[in-house]
């Protein structure tokens, strides 16, 4: 593994096979402080890190948790979904293709809110994914 830097944290395969956490603090007096993980601990402390993003974001985004207004077409209840597909139209509305008679148009801003709202429900299924089999 190559060694992979975000100031001030760096993270980097160690001799002995352990990931080591390095974070940089600037201080001549003090070493900076480093986690030692075994190959065991780290998927994790991984999980723990997404689950903790994932609390975060959601703190983050609960102010913004308008609904998010589309106008949906559809042949019906029987229509049978086919692939998604996204694109813009002529008039700069962002369209959500399911078949030749089934699409959503959403307005530009209101696609960016729907994305930071994904983005979020990305987060919580991922920490859900990546939990130990104990926890679920």
């Amino acid at each position: 593994m190559t060694r992979r830097e975000m100031q001030p944290i760096s993270v980097e395969l160690g001799d002995d096979g352990k990931v080591v956490l390095q974070q940089a603090q600037f201080d001549l007096n003090e070493p900076d402080p480093r986690i030692e993980l075994t190959y065991e601990q780290t998927p994790l402390v991984a999980a723990w890190l997404l689950e903790a993003a994932g609390e975060g974001a959601q703190l983050v985004e609960k102010g913004d948790d308008r609904t998010i207004p589309i106008r949906y077409y559809a042949r019906g209840p029987e229509a049978e979904a086919e692939e998604l597909k996204v694109f813009s139209n002529d008039q700069g509305m962002v369209i959500l293709k399911i078949d030749d008679d089934t699409f959503i148009e959403v307005s530009p801003a209101m696609a960016k809110r729907l994305r930071e709202q994904l983005s979020v429900a990305i987060r919580a299924s991922l920490s859900d994914l990546l939990r130990p089999d104990v926890d679920v």
